[in-house]
């Protein structure tokens, strides 16, 4: 029971959290897009629209896992005791929608598509702002909002895709062949794929601190100036000091 438990639930919670945070990639791209086309700076999508669209993106997000909650299976390879983790052999029709339909399109090529898209429309509205003559302060914010969005969706394309090209060879070839040799390579290479993947979810802080000299100068003021002294204030506090005392020799009385 608990070698299923270990196979179902990290497929599933990967593939809502995963989606999720897709989603909201997306979103981010189409405000920065809505908000750097507008003559005046305002938000693209306000806070209310934001809540409603996280609320639906979780509940499809949670949709989509439920089947890889369901379908995904401990499964024997056939001539060894080895086992590995992928949809019953019973319900094909659910194969065929992971290799050609869930993976490829629905947690990839859809949302790399989306962001693309309008970060690309994003960059053309932020290089079009100096022939709008644009203040100086709003183009400069701008310039970096979009330069941190589209540093982000590169980083998803580049630790998305080789994992996606990886995960279908592997799952095409164990679907119809049981050779447990190359079951094992290719775990192997999924296991560094993988890795890489699983990056593109904690690489956003050093990615916004290498695209926006604002967000430097902003770590640099709330780990040194704010953090750093109420941290030696309050190591002068708790430390003991001596007292100086001044002695005053009268020699008045010899």
């Amino acid at each position: 029971m608990n070698k299923i438990l270990r196979c179902k639930i990290p497929i599933a919670f990967g593939q809502i959290f995963g989606l999720i945070s897709h989603m909201i990639i997306c979103f981010a791209a189409i405000d920065q897009c809505i908000s750097s086309s507008m003559h005046e700076r305002r938000q693209g999508i306000n806070l209310k629209c934001m809540k409603r669209l996280i609320i639906i993106s979780i509940f499809i997000s949670i949709l989509h896992g439920i089947p890889f909650l369901v379908f995904y299976n401990v499964q024997k390879l056939s001539g060894t005791n080895t086992t590995t983790c992928r949809p019953n052999d019973n319900h094909a029709l659910f194969s065929k929608y992971v290799v050609y339909v869930g993976f490829p399109i629905i947690d990839v090529f859809l949302p790399i598509s989306i962001m693309s898209v309008y970060g690309l429309l994003a960059f053309r509205n932020v290089r079009t702002m100096t022939k709008r003559k644009v203040h100086i302060i709003r183009l400069r914010l701008e310039q970096q909002l979009t330069a941190m969005v589209l540093m982000k969706i590169l980083g998803v394309c580049i630790t998305i895709i080789p994992f996606l090209i990886v995960y279908i060879i592997r799952f095409t070839i164990s679907w119809r062949n049981n050779n447990p040799i190359v079951e094992e390579q290719f775990r192997l290479v999924n296991s560094v794929f993988t890795i890489l993947f699983l990056v593109n979810y904690a690489n956003s802080f050093y990615i916004f601190l290498i695209s926006s000299a604002r967000f430097r100068q902003q770590l640099k003021f709330v780990l040194f100036d704010v953090y750093l002294k109420q941290w030696r204030a309050k190591r002068n506090i708790n430390r003991v000091h001596p007292i100086e005392r001044s002695f005053v020799l009268s020699i008045s009385n010899y």
